[in-house]
């Protein structure tokens, strides 16, 4: 589910602004009646009431055509406690025209200017896990938001708020007769920017209060989980059986293969390298694979579809497979409540000698056995049939992701300019932002982006040679650079910038950092810059810039080695994947006062020979 994200945004925009839905509409009440069926079916029966304004509006009411029913439209003008009905000629209905949304549609209704308008509609829909969220938030004004749900006896109600202290009002009351329950819920729900992704509940680097919910039969009560397990299992049964062509072609690609570690790395490789990914589709097709068999014919699917044909085949070689339900990095919550709207993801997972080790087929770059980059430090729902289970997935400390510059330089007797060489080793995590690149690119495109990409990290210095060397565990680079303007003599002194040094953050530009900034992972870079004098310095006492924070450090050191030769270093670790509010501000310090440092000339005083 989790790439598909730009050509929807470009393609719906447009659409969204032709049609007047990013008006800024101003509702004095909005609620949902949300009942539960006993044959697990559920309605809604939606009311808003708008604000009087100066122009008409169009409001738009999205639906899935495969799983919901959009019915009884009426519209009314409000004069005080009576209701006048109007006219509902102009109701548009259109299909969302997307290449990977199928069964989305919209019905579009004129709201008059001029009038205090009620809106009501019905919209029933035949699959209860579909019911998995309620929004706090708005792209439009509401002064109130309720919600009200009643629930047959032979139903609970799971539920779990997130980020809801970004509220300014909100209660929640719930009673029980004999007959179920039904729960009120009345909030002032935050107002949030527009955002045509909303509409199709993929709700992108957002930090919104949402209750995420799930409805479950009473037999599974305080075991809402096993619920969630059992109700996706049953679904994914249906996609099992391979035929006799992709055993085959399993069994060529693992002839005389007995190391389950090494038939894992074939197979991962396999379907990484030779399955085109896919975007999502709306309805169960957003939730449920489809048949290995239909994913291997043409050689492509999205998420799920790739996890659970590589688990497929994975189990047809005797090696004990899952499938996990997970939520990326950018996603409105962690995967730590069993409802779809706590995943957005879906990846295959395999055990090894009692290790539990994680693939996911749409990461051309990950390895197996390290965890999955977008999947950091957040939880995973494995699917099985011993049970569902939550796994928290392991983070790389910095260590793991070390990158490592050596720059030997050298100044010009003649006319001042710096030489020399540099060296780069990325390890762990670190260098994938630059592998997606070369894995798109190709070598040769790769060679000119990396040219401007290290002019810039360098300080705008001219770099030449660069060489890549792309290996298994490690991406190393080497090349020369030519620094201009940095060095400069008067009589006793000679003076020496050094704001060519690498830059700390090399995926960042920005001077400083935004809360919610995604850095990928933690890393440990390390910058050892040995220059070499073209006249005899005084030696002196090392120069020593230390900060620290919360799993933030930066260690700058410079230091004379002779006196024709002085070392600038530093060591700077940061021990976190995002900018957030807690760290904002120590990164922020750090970054402003590395720059300080650079910007400062070191003052060498000359050696009388």
């Amino acid at each position: 589910m989790k790439n598909f994200i730009n050509t929807v945004v470009l393609i719906f925009v447009v659409f969204y602004n032709l049609n007047g839905y990013s008006q800024n509409i101003r509702l004095k009440l909005k609620s949902e009646k949300i009942e539960i069926m006993e044959d697990s079916s559920f309605i809604k029966k939606i009311t808003i009431i708008f604000k009087k304004s100066n122009k008409l509006r169009l409001y738009p009411i999205f639906y899935d055509t495969e799983l919901e029913r959009v019915s009884d439209i009426q519209i009314f003008e409000k004069k005080g406690k009576r209701l006048k009905p109007l006219s509902l000629r102009n109701v548009y209905e259109e299909d969302v025209k997307l290449d990977y949304i199928t069964s989305k549609k919209i019905k579009s209704v004129k709201i008059p200017a001029d009038k205090e308008v009620k809106l009501t509609y019905l919209i029933s829909c035949k699959e209860l896990m579909y019911f998995s969220s309620l929004q706090f938030f708005s792209y439009n004004e509401i002064d109130t938001l309720k919600y009200q749900i009643k629930v047959p006896k032979k139903f609970e109600l799971a539920h779990t708020t997130i980020y809801k202290d970004s509220l300014s009002f909100y209660t929640i009351d719930s009673t029980t007769t004999n007959h179920g329950s039904t729960w009120n819920i009345k909030v002032s729900p935050k107002k949030v920017e527009p955002d045509p992704l909303q509409f199709f509940g993929i709700y992108k680097n957002m930090k919104v209060p949402l209750m995420r919910t799930l409805v479950i039969p009473s037999s599974y009560k305080n075991h809402p989980t096993d619920y969630m397990n059992d109700w996706y299992l049953k679904n994914v049964s249906s996609k099992r059986g391979l035929d006799i062509s992709v055993k085959q072609k399993i069994d060529e690609l693992t002839t005389n293969i007995t190391d389950p570690f090494q038939t894992v790395n074939i197979l991962y490789n396999y379907v990484k390298n030779n399955f085109k990914y896919v975007a999502i589709e709306i309805g169960m097709g957003a939730f449920i694979p489809s048949h290995p068999n239909e994913v291997y014919l043409n050689k492509q699917g999205d998420c799920k579809d790739l996890s659970n044909f590589l688990s497929k085949v994975l189990r047809y070689k005797g090696i004990e497979s899952d499938i996990a339900l997970a939520a990326t990095f950018d996603h409105i919550s962690d995967c730590d409540f069993p409802s779809l709207s706590s995943a957005n993801h879906v990846i295959s997972v395999v055990y090894i000698n009692g290790k539990t080790i994680l693939l996911d087929p749409t990461d051309p770059i990950h390895v197996e056995g390290t965890p999955v980059q977008s999947l950091q430090g957040r939880t995973i729902l494995i699917v099985n049939s011993k049970g569902g289970s939550f796994y928290k997935v392991e983070q790389f400390n910095p260590q793991q992701n070390e990158i490592y510059y050596l720059i030997d330089l050298k100044i010009d007797t003649d006319n001042m300019l710096i030489k020399g060489v540099f060296t780069i080793d990325y390890n762990g995590l670190s260098s994938n932002h630059l592998r997606r690149t070369l894995k798109n690119e190709g070598t040769k495109e790769f060679e000119s982006f990396g040219k401007t990409f290290y002019e810039e990290i360098f300080g705008n210095q001219l770099i030449s040679d660069l060489v890549v060397v792309n290996e298994s565990k490690k991406l190393h680079f080497e090349g020369d650079i030519s620094i201009n303007g940095k060095t400069f003599n008067d009589g006793t002194n000679k003076y020496l910038f050094i704001d060519f040094l690498p830059r700390l953050i090399e995926t960042e530009n920005r001077e400083t950092l935004l809360e919610g900034t995604y850095l990928r992972n933690p890393f440990h870079k390390k910058v050892r810059t040995k220059v070499k004098m073209n006249e005899p310095i005084k030696t002196f006492e090392p120069i020593v810039h230390s900060l620290n924070g919360d799993g933030i450090s930066l260690n700058v050191t410079i230091k004379s080695i002779s006196n024709i030769e002085i070392e600038c270093n530093y060591d700077f670790i940061f021990d976190h994947i995002f900018i957030e509010k807690e760290n904002i501000n120590k990164a922020n310090e750090v970054l402003k006062s590395f720059k300080k440092i650079i910007n400062e000339p070191i003052v060498l005083k000359k050696q009388k020979i």
